[in-house]
């Protein structure tokens, strides 16, 4: 990555967390790694390894697309997605369910 991509990755990294609601010090123990570590991430200082990007971004629930290259794959582009990605990962749970009971309730006879 050249410096600016740290630096872009840094700021997606924390707008998502700050999204969230979460602390540098949640994000870093969830991740495994210091909190040193993870703010100098977030300043563009320090580069990650592919094992502490997964991490990164099953815990920032965020797609790679969006966290390397800060947008949406074009195959997602969809209102459901848009409005999915504004929640928080429990209203998305609860979210998957409502609209789970109802695709089955328009498969019913």
């Amino acid at each position: 990555m050249t410096r600016q991509q740290q630096l872009l990755f840094g700021e997606r990294l924390r707008k998502r967390r700050k999204a969230l609601h979460y602390t540098q010090e949640y994000v870093a123990e969830q991740v495994g790694i210091t909190l040193r570590f993870y703010q100098m991430i977030e300043r563009g200082e320090k580069s990650v390894s592919l094992d502490t990007l997964i991490a990164l971004r099953k815990t920032l629930t965020i797609s790679m697309d969006s966290l390397l290259l800060g947008e949406l794959p074009s195959s997602c582009e969809n209102p459901i997605t848009e409005i999915l990605s504004a929640l928080t990962p429990s209203q998305r749970e609860d979210a998957a369910k409502i609209l789970a009971l109802y695709a089955s309730a328009c498969k019913a006879p």
